[in-house]
């Protein structure tokens, strides 16, 4: 059974078909456009699989010119832009037996000198260290410095003719002579006069050294337009069809957007070169954050989102860069691992004749298509013993103790997070948003003890890749810019200690506030089912039918206790339990509106209704009903409802409508 389905899903095709379509244009590359590739980053939360689908872009472009760098694993080994397109080079080097040899001789002399410790006091020494050290007669490696000289006159920003002139020297001295490299290389060190070409290498050796950032950034771009220069010299060379593939893994740290700016900067206005980057992060490179990279922060998200039901098309939000953000896997996707589990596992059918299909919605209503919780949940639940259900093994497996649960919470978490985050996510998941939690007192008070708090809280909550934020294009059915991912909300809420006791203090907050409706929500989640019932019946009649179904909505999707979705709970049983308050002299309308409250909030949600069940919030939990034996007692609650209002025709329709929604199972 695969264990993370790499490569597999409709979403990782289509990265992979948009890949392709970069390495093989067809004719393009022969006397058509000359326009540069630009470098695509892809963006995704943590979890999203990123670095298995680069894996496995990877493995499948294994035949060509292909380089695979994780930037974290570099820069923990402080490692620099020019050390990066070293490894490149590196790893476009090996002979295959369908790609020709790619050799970069002046760009492997530049890093070899770059690399050495000069005297920078000694000029005459610095030049007897670095002439020993190539280590060979000077034909031997100074035609390929001309390179340098051009690469330099280009970076200087010189008028045409003198590039014109580098174009044309045929030896190094002719360089030297006219003075380009010198000027270029004054510019950079103040130096005094440059006689030879072994001066050139001394120069930029000792600007690389230098403790000046620009002098630094400079030589990072004169070695880098050496390399892009030398590749294109291959491919004018050989004639390939097919281009060189450059895969960059956690290119959100530091390194990684020096890396990206370096190669977008480079690359622009020049000739087109044979490469093909794509690189993957957790969130925006710091490099690329300002107004020339096309993007800065804002409260509406990232560029490049991913409708559903589109193909993989991120955006290009400057000259050389687009940017696109993975999605999360759809039903359809999730059906398609879910059935190979299912048909891998000797356990007992579901109930009725769900099979396959059933297990697949299960899944997806728990993790919403986040790859990583829907991967490592079916290989939980395939590796249970083969007698035990699927229902048991699906509430067993998503207890709070259970160790999926923990290493789920470790693993979408941010790494090392700042001293008390952590418990602060957990209690704000009660609130349905984070936002909402920001005026908790709660959290006010931790933030007075310790400002830090609050700004990391804030901070957290406002970037949609750390809180997963499902974005499909209707705030409606995702949220607000705060509402955390429901899978995260899940894990962080199965954290809590006391979930009834902080729900209470929320709902008396929200009751001083003059927020009924958020009252009742956690009045709800603490087990109040009379009060939550309540507020329903009094709000009964007061707006539009769909406004009244829309408050229903929101009060079914606060999180069940424990004990309601646990091991060993039978719906019917805990529905019971919950109603059993009610009396026979309860007014007949209000009894009605407690037993569908009840069962609906047990109950998974139905299929969609777009005019009364968007209400912001996405969190569902089918474990309270897994098989939807409350559907017939919220539909025959629905008629109840409407059959004592048939005067009112709009609430009857609407109520009726309601009621259709439980006729079908939600699978």
């Amino acid at each position: 059974m695969p264990q993370d389905w790499a490569g597999e899903s409709e979403r990782d095709r289509s990265v992979l078909s948009y890949t392709e379509s970069l390495l093989l244009p067809g004719t393009e590359t022969r006397g058509g456009s000359r326009e540069q590739l630009p470098v695509t980053l892809l963006l995704g939360a943590r979890g999203s699989g990123k670095t298995t689908l680069l894996r496995a872009i990877g493995q499948w472009a294994a035949v060509g010119a292909v380089a695979r760098l994780d930037l974290a694993e570099l820069a923990r080994h402080d490692q620099g832009p020019v050390d990066v397109l070293k490894a490149v080079a590196y790893d476009l080097a090996p002979r295959k037996k369908h790609v020709p040899h790619i050799a970069l001789p002046a760009f492997r002399l530049m890093c070899a000198a770059l690399a050495l410790e000069l005297d920078c006091q000694d000029r005459a020494v610095a030049r007897r260290q670095l002439g020993q050290a190539l280590a060979g007669p000077p034909s031997h490696w100074l035609p390929h410095v001309v390179q340098v000289g051009q690469t330099a006159g280009t970076l200087a920003g010189l008028p045409s003719p003198f590039m014109e002139v580098f174009r044309v020297l045929p030896t190094i001295e002719r360089v030297l002579r006219h003075g380009q490299v010198l000027r270029r290389l004054s510019r950079i060190r103040r130096a005094s006069a440059i006689t030879s070409a072994l001066d050139i290498l001394v120069e930029l050796n000792l600007a690389y050294h230098s403790a000046s950032a620009e002098d630094r950034a400079v030589t990072e771009r004169i070695v880098c337009g050496v390399f892009l220069q030398e590749l294109r010299r291959c491919y004018v060379r050989k004639d390939w069809a097919v281009r060189c593939l450059i895969l960059l893994d956690n290119a959100d740290n530091q390194l990684g957007g020096e890396v990206l700016r370096l190669l977008v900067q480079e690359r622009r206005g020049s000739d087109r070169d044979p490469l093909v980057v794509l690189a993957m992060a957790g969130s925006y490179p710091r490099a690329l954050q300002d107004v020339d990279f096309g993007w800065q922060y804002a409260t509406d998200g990232y560029p490049g989102a991913w409708g559903a039901g589109t193909a993989f098309d991120p955006q290009e939000v400057t000259a050389g860069l687009r940017v696109g953000r993975l999605r999360d896997l759809t039903r359809n996707e999730v059906d398609q691992q879910a059935k190979e589990v299912f048909q891998s596992t000797a356990a007992p059918p579901p109930r009725g004749n769900a099979g396959a299909r059933w297990l697949g919605w299960a899944v997806y209503e728990i993790t919403r298509g986040q790859p990583a919780a829907t991967a490592r949940l079916l290989g939980a639940l395939h590796a249970f013993e083969p007698s035990a259900p699927w229902e048991e093994r699906l509430r067993r497996g998503l207890q709070p103790s259970a160790e999926l649960v923990h290493g789920l919470r470790d693993r979408l978490l941010p790494i090392d997070p700042p001293q008390g985050l952590r418990p602060a996510l957990a209690r704000a998941s009660a609130a349905p948003d984070l936002a909402q939690a920001v005026v908790a007192h709660w959290l006010q008070t931790e933030a007075e003890a310790a400002a830090h708090l609050g700004q990391e809280f804030r901070a957290f909550a406002r970037d949609r890749l750390r809180t997963m934020h499902i974005d499909t294009g209707d705030p409606l059915a995702d949220g607000p810019p705060g509402t955390p991912h429901p899978l995260l909300r899940r894990l962080l809420l199965s954290a809590l200690e006391d979930p009834a006791a902080l729900h209470a203090g929320l709902r008396a907050e929200a009751a001083a506030r003059g927020e009924p409706g958020l009252a009742a929500y956690h009045a709800l989640a603490c087990g109040d089912l009379a009060a939550a019932a309540a507020h329903l019946d009094a709000i009964f009649e007061q707006d539009t039918p769909e406004q009244w179904c829309a408050a229903l909505c929101r009060l079914r999707r606060a999180p069940l206790p424990a004990a309601l979705s646990g091991p060993g709970s039978e719906p019917w049983e805990q529905y019971e339990a919950l109603v059993r308050h009610l009396r026979e002299d309860t007014v007949p309308r209000l009894r009605t509106i407690t037993r569908l409250l009840a069962a609906s909030w047990i109950a998974p949600e139905p299929a969609d209704d777009p005019a009364t069940d968007r209400v912001g919030d996405p969190y569902r939990d089918p474990l309270g009903d897994p098989y939807a034996s409350l559907f017939g007692e919220v539909y025959a609650r629905f008629h109840t409802l409407a059959a004592a209002h048939t005067e009112r025709v709009a609430w009857a329709n609407v109520l009726q409508d309601k009621a259709q929604q439980y006729k079908e199972e939600p699978w």
